[in-house]
């Protein structure tokens, strides 16, 4: 696929590829040239060195025989000499003479030979050899000299050049081939599938992951970074949905806690305005049952401003506090408020923490409260202290709860009881304000129940550092 701008980086690989691969050839063409011609010109050097002036009392051309038999006899040499008269007769001065020699002679055209100065030619062999001779013709007063050498030399040096190079090529083509497959599988390959996948990341199919081409490799690299960004994305998508629903089901509680004492606040008041509250003492009684259920109100929108003040910036007082002598105060608070609940505190030894007081105490009250409310009989609070932490266990001795809603039971809006009723008071924000407390004091919230078991909440806090003592 080619974009608008460009080509792909397959494409451009090719190109880059097939262009070495041309230039390759050009050279090895261009080297053959080149060296053929050299060759030629080394030969030339020898004809005009082998081509000096004739001594014909010496050596006589045999004009009319025209059959290679002149005297040859006084040096080994592998240079064919004749003269062609100026009456077109052939009369060979001598021929090779060195082992191996060949009796052809060269072809030479009537045209081609010069009226004056000289010329090089080369012309085939009259024995139909493919090699040939490279000749020296050179115009004289009595004819035409000419000059001869076989062209297999060259013939041979530019063959065997051409099978090196051709090895050559071989080896350097299959080499880029190899370059070029190895690239393709291992870089651009995975790029493509990597788009192919981004693409249908980007339609919105998450379940989509990318794969790289080997550990250790830039795309390799690329794909887990890319994988993990999804992962990313894919939980915070998921997350974004969980607070969606959350916030539904925030409104849809807050809506249902909020309409039930408006009903009935606006139902009272509706009676009173047609006079259906005729006697004093119904007139007192619808009053007392508006103003406790305007005190709901009240308190539900106290609790949902304080929930809102923790998500936002929360102004905390924190000092150095003994965790075990604040639940002290709050255990016997709880004693003398609630009869029929007997209350425990397990705290052997000190557990001093860092932390705004009045916060960490409605925090331990409202788990205190709802051990209290909900649970059964008795309640024990332990504290204990470890390495790191300070830690308040509430213990109830009530039905518990199950699974599910020990789970959510931080949330807001949730209680025990999927009734609503209201019986036993509150609206399911006590351990959500509990929770938000302990988070901004960098602490944790755990709920641990069991149906039938009872119900334990555990605050764990960290420990205030210890003070270094001051120098003498």
């Amino acid at each position: 696929m080619t974009r608008p701008d460009g080509l792909t980086l397959r494409a451009r690989l090719l190109i880059g590829l097939g262009t070495i691969a041309a230039a390759v050839v050009a050279v090895a063409i261009v080297v053959t040239l080149v060296t053929h011609s050299f060759l030629l010109t080394q030969l030339d050097q020898r004809l005009a060195s082998s081509s000096g002036p004739i001594d014909t009392t010496r050596h006589q051309p045999a004009l009319s025989t025209n059959d290679g038999d002149a005297d040859n006899t006084s040096r080994p040499s592998d240079v064919w000499r004749a003269l062609v008269d100026t009456t077109g007769r052939l009369g060979v001065i001598y021929s090779p003479n060195v082992e191996g020699a060949s009796d052809a002679q060269p072809e030479i055209p009537v045209s081609a030979l010069p009226s004056s100065g000289s010329v090089y030619i080369s012309v085939p062999s009259s024995d139909g050899d493919d090699a040939g001779f490279r000749v020296l013709l050179r115009a004289t007063s009595i004819g035409t000299d000419v000059t001869a050498l076989s062209l297999d030399s060259v013939d041979q040096a530019t063959h065997r050049l051409m099978v090196i190079e051709l090895v050559g090529l071989v080896v350097v083509l299959g080499g880029l081939s190899a370059v070029g497959w190895w690239v393709l599988r291992l870089g651009i390959a995975p790029m493509r599938r990597m788009v192919d996948a981004s693409a249908r990341i980007a339609d919105g199919d998450l379940d989509v992951r990318l794969e790289g081409a080997g550990r250790g490799s830039e795309s390799a690299e690329l794909a887990a970074s890319l994988n993990q960004m999804v992962d990313t994305l894919t939980d915070a998508l998921d997350e974004r949905e969980r607070s969606e629903a959350r916030l539904r089901e925030f409104v849809a509680d807050a809506s249902h806690e909020l309409r039930t004492p408006l009903t009935t606040v606006l139902g009272y008041a509706e009676l009173y305005r047609r006079g259906a509250l005729a006697r004093d003492e119904d007139v007192a009684d619808a009053w007392r049952r508006t103003e406790a259920e305007a005190g709901r109100m009240r308190r539900l929108v106290e609790d949902m401003l304080e929930l809102a003040r923790y998500d936002a910036e929360p102004q905390l007082t924190p000092i150095r506090l003994d965790l075990a002598h604040l639940c002290s105060e709050v255990v016997g608070d709880a004693t003398a408020a609630r009869e029929g609940v007997s209350f425990t505190l397990d705290a052997p030894e000190p557990v001093t923490i860092a932390g705004d007081p009045d916060r960490l105490r409605q925090a331990v009250i409202n788990v205190v409260t709802n051990a209290a409310v909900h649970g059964g009989s008795h309640v024990t609070v332990r504290v204990r202290r470890d390495d790191a932490t300070g830690t308040v266990a509430v213990e109830d001795d009530g039905p518990g709860m199950s699974p599910e809603v020990a789970a959510r039971a931080t949330e807001r809006f949730v209680r025990g009881d999927h009734s609503r009723t209201r019986a036993t008071g509150g609206s399911g924000l006590g351990l959500a304000i509990t929770a938000a407390i302990v988070s901004v004091h960098g602490g944790t919230l755990a709920v641990d129940s069991t149906e039938g078991a009872g119900t334990t909440v555990r605050i764990a806090l960290p420990l205030a550092p210890v003070e270094e003592a001051a120098p003498a």
